[in-house]
C-alpha cells in the first residue's frame, strides 16, 4: 500500500544521523522531497546526493534552538521544494547518566535548549508555513521517557514529557486548519543517542529486557511510524503519543 507520501515536500531535522536519518532515506525512498536540516550538514549532502530524478532537496545548517536560524531555514526549505506539507522534528540530543541533583544548570539548559525550545520553535515556523499552503502535518521525536519515568535521565524525561504536551496542544489549536500533529515515542533504538546510557552501564541487554519484544529497535522501524504519521494514511490521527517501544509501556 501506498504512503500517500510521493512528491510531498518535507523538513527533517536531526536528519544526518540515526531516527532522522533512517526516516529521510525512507521519504526519499517513497518519493518525497526534503529538506535535511542539521547542525553537521556533511552527512546531509551525502544524502541529498542519491536523490531521484526530479526529487527536490534542501540542506540546511539549522540549530534549532535558535529562533532566528529556524526562520531562516523554513524559508529557504520552502524556496527550494515549493512548499511545505509536513515535518519531522526530530533533532535532540541525549544527557550524560545521572542523579538528577547532580546536573548541572548547563547541562540542563543545553538539552532544554535544543529538545524542548527547539520543538516549540520548529513547529511555530513550520505551522505558520502550512497554513500557507493549505495544511499538512506534523510529527516530533518525543521517547518512551516521555511517557513514564526514566531514572538518570530527569532532564531528559522532562523534555520528552514537554514534547508531548506540545504536540498535545497544538493539535488541538490547528487541527480545524487541516494541520495533524502526532508525536512518536521510541523505545531503546540503535543510534548514537544510546551511548549515554551504555557508558553510565545500562547496557544493551538491560534496555532489551525492559521491552516486551526483547530487544532494541532498528532506527528503521521507528521511521516507519514517523513516515505513516506524516503520509495521509494517518488522516484521522492528531494529538496523540505513539509508543513505538517494542512494548516497553505495555507493562
Amino acid at each position: 500500500m501506498s504512503h500517500s507520501i510521493e512528491g510531498k515536500r518535507i523538513i527533517v531535522t536531526g536528519a544526518g544521523t540515526g531516527i532522522g536519518r533512517a526516516t529521510a532515506e525512507l521519504l526519499m525512498a517513497r518519493g518525497a522531497s526534503l529538506a535535511l536540516w542539521d547542525i553537521n550538514t556533511e552527512p546531509c549532502n551525502e544524502l541529498a546526493a542519491s536523490a531521484g530524478r526530479g526529487q527536490l532537496v534542501s540542506v540546511c545548517n539549522v540549530d534549532v534552538g535558535d529562533a532566528v536560524s529556524v526562520e531562516a531555514a523554513v524559508r529557504q526549505s520552502i524556496e527550494v521544494l515549493g512548499g511545505l506539507d509536513g515535518a519531522f522534528n526530530n533533532a535532540g540530543i541525549g544527557l550524560i547518566a545521572k542523579p538528577i541533583d547532580q546536573v548541572t544548570e548547563d547541562e540542563f539548559d543545553r538539552i532544554v535548549r535544543i529538545n524542548m525550545k527547539g520543538v516549540w520553535l520548529c513547529m511555530k515556523f513550520q505551522i505558520s508555513a502550512l497554513r500557507s499552503y493549505g495544511g499538512g502535518a506534523i510529527v516530533n521525536n518525543a521517547s518512551v521517557a516521555g511517557l513514564v519515568g526514566l531514572a538518570m535521565q530527569g532532564p531528559y524525561a522532562g523534555t520528552k514529557h514537554a514534547v508531548i504536551g506540545m504536540t498535545k496542544a497544538a493539535a488541538l489549536e490547528v487541527a480545524s486548519e487541516n494541520i495533524r500533529i502526532n508525536a512518536i515515542c521510541p523505545g531503546a533504538t540503535h543510534t548514537p543517542i544510546l551511548k549515554n546510557l551504555v557508558d553510565a552501564g545500562v547496557t544493551e541487554e538491560i534496555l532489551a529486557s525492559m521491552s516486551a519484544l526483547k530487544r532494541l529497535a532498528n532506527p528503521q522501524e521507528i521511521a516507519e511510524a514517523a513516515c505513516w504519521l506524516l503520509s495521509e494514511q494517518s488522516s484521522f490521527v492528531t494529538g496523540t503519543a505513539m509508543p513505538v517501544d517494542g512494548g516497553w509501556t505495555a507493562h
